[in-house]
């Protein structure tokens, strides 16, 4: 039986956010984003008040991804619970790459509210990835092909580094032109480098409208992927 490797993030954690609030005559803060949603799920932080992360620009509450989050219809909590259950419950080793790249991506999707997704797996022996799965309302005219390595997001890959955006540069924006045809647009997009150990074995690529992934959404993701593949190599 082999011993699991490590399963280490490519994900740096970034400090919590901190925020001031003002009705208009009184500013509070600072203040951590747990605190500012409490205040305005309990009503003490009415909807017409405004938040800055700098006390210079102030904007809607709803700028505060965690605030609009419960505004909005996504994936219940029932059903990313239910997802990595799954995930967790013994199964027959899948022995088509496509399928286990199609279940690894919709996991993936639900625990990041992903409108669209890609799963590249890098060939064995080889530096080149393969396309095998693209899963939501996107072309799938790419699946199988294989990605050139001047790719700047497979460069990128190769490298260890995680591509997230907005905001965009050249490599963020090659990103997101996978995703161009999609049906609600590329308002966030990011590319997790998946290793196992120390092996660079696959790449995740996502995108959804709105805004860009939370980083903790997107750690979840790495680890359902990393899991599922380790789990199937052995």
């Amino acid at each position: 039986m082999s011993t699991q490797p490590p399963f280490l993030s490519v994900l740096k954690p970034n400090p919590p956010p901190i925020w001031y609030v003002t009705n208009g005559a009184v500013t509070i803060g600072p203040v951590y984003t747990s605190l500012l949603v409490r205040g305005v799920e309990e009503g003490r932080v009415p909807e017409y008040c405004r938040v800055s992360a700098d006390s210079g620009r102030w904007r809607r509450l709803l700028s505060v991804r965690e605030i609009a989050a419960r505004q909005r219809l996504y994936a219940s909590p029932e059903a990313v619970v239910e997802a990595l259950a799954e995930l967790e419950r013994p199964r027959e080793r899948i022995r088509d790459a496509e399928e286990l790249s199609h279940d690894a991506t919709r996991l993936a999707m639900l625990v990041t509210r992903a409108e669209c997704g890609m799963l590249h797996l890098r060939d064995r022996g080889a530096r080149s990835f393969s396309t095998r799965a693209v899963l939501g309302p996107i072309s799938t005219r790419g699946l199988s092909d294989a990605l050139p390595e001047a790719d700047l997001v497979v460069r990128a890959a190769y490298l260890g580094r995680p591509v997230v955006g907005p905001p965009y540069g050249p490599v963020e924006d090659a990103l997101a032109l996978r995703f161009a045809g999609s049906e609600g647009g590329v308002g966030g997009a990011a590319m997790l480098p998946i290793f196992l150990g120390s092996s660079l074995v696959a790449m995740l690529e996502l995108s959804r409208p709105g805004h860009a992934f939370r980083r903790s959404d997107l750690r979840r993701a790495e680890r359902i992927v990393q899991r599922a593949l380790f789990d199937n190599a052995n």
